[in-house]
């Protein structure tokens, strides 16, 4: 079965996503990430998405530039190619694209182009790691007790023997 965004409990339990004005200054949508403690704050203009404020946009094109954040501009320097999905999109999709095009927060929009959420690398990090746990430990239960069976029988037996020749001697 293909999980779909909306399947996912990181975007289910999401916290309302951080926006902020473009007219804004850059030095209060870093405050604003700060307070949050996120790594990324997504634009508007007029309340429409227009871009996205990457720590990694912070460090290339403010820090790595050598820009000041109380003089520079946040139109300036946030990203505005955009790449968004929906929340019926499936999750390997988002995965994939994300991957290919080396970005890290991928705003979900609805058929309006209204933000719905945000979900970054870590969230299909730990989506794919509880998975990844559930299927070996399903695995491991299946393969042990199926195919090792006997062995765990004498395994145990063995055990138990040592412990009451081990108890009875003494």
């Amino acid at each position: 079965m293909l999980m779909r965004i909306t399947d996912m409990p990181e975007f289910k339990d999401k916290a309302e996503v951080l926006t902020i004005e473009q007219s804004s200054s850059l030095a209060a949508a870093i405050d604003a990430m700060c307070q949050r403690g996120v790594g990324s704050i997504l634009i508007t203009n007029k309340g429409k998405l227009s871009g996205i404020l990457t720590e990694r946009d912070i460090l290339n094109r403010v820090a790595g530039a050598g820009l000041s954040i109380e003089k520079t501009k946040l139109v300036d320097v946030m990203t505005k190619d955009l790449k968004t999905a929906k929340a019926d999109d499936q999750i390997m999709d988002c995965m994939r694209r994300m991957s290919q095009g080396r970005f890290r927060h991928l705003p979900i929009v609805d058929d309006k182009g209204d933000v719905v959420g945000l979900l970054s690398q870590g969230d299909f990090v730990a989506l794919t790691m509880s998975q990844a746990w559930e299927r070996f430990a399903s695995t491991a239960k299946e393969g042990i007790f199926s195919n090792y069976q006997p062995f765990l029988i004498l395994l145990g037996v063995a055990i138990y023997t040592i412990v009451l020749i081990s108890f009875l001697s003494h």
